[in-house]
């Protein structure tokens, strides 16, 4: 009977970092792209890329208020990547708003070398807007393995 609790236990145990992760692969029928995805509230932010891209494409969407209407009509964003040690990355990105259904963000984040060592190696990205502040804040766990995908995909 304790054998069998203990390797239940260990079993949980084992499976835990999958529930750790913030970043999880979006399913795709088609190997030339990639797609990962985060969640913040009621907010969800993708990114990824097709193939021979150089530039991740940024899609946030989901909330109660209209994107725009939340962000004062605002496209221009700001992300914000910290690392371990609380040095912090700025990248600035300009979107559009996709209204309908969708209530959605989209743009291109470009992130130099830099960039992608800090999304790889990071444990927090918050997103904001000089109106509405952080509105968008998750960590980064996964995100090594998105970023691997990236370049191995894109061109990045």
């Amino acid at each position: 009977m304790h054998y069998k609790l203990v390797c239940g236990i260990c079993a949980l145990l084992l499976s835990l970092p999958l529930w750790g992760q913030d970043w999880s692969k979006l399913p795709s029928a088609r190997d030339d792209r990639v797609f990962y995805q985060a969640k913040s509230g009621e907010k969800s932010l993708m990114l990824g890329c097709f193939r021979g891209e150089t530039d991740l494409s940024f899609t946030l969407i989901g909330g109660a208020v209209p994107l725009h209407e939340s962000l004062h009509h605002q496209p221009s964003l700001i992300v914000w990547i910290t690392l371990p040690d609380r040095r912090t990355g700025r990248y600035a990105i300009d979107t559009e708003y996709l209204g309908g259904l969708d209530n959605a963000l989209v743009g291109r984040l470009v992130l130099g070398k830099e960039g992608k060592r800090f999304f790889a190696q990071g444990v927090e990205i918050s997103i904001s807007s000089a109106q509405a502040g952080v509105f968008f804040n998750t960590g980064l766990a996964g995100s090594a393995r998105a970023m691997q995908d990236f370049r191995e995909i894109c061109r990045l």
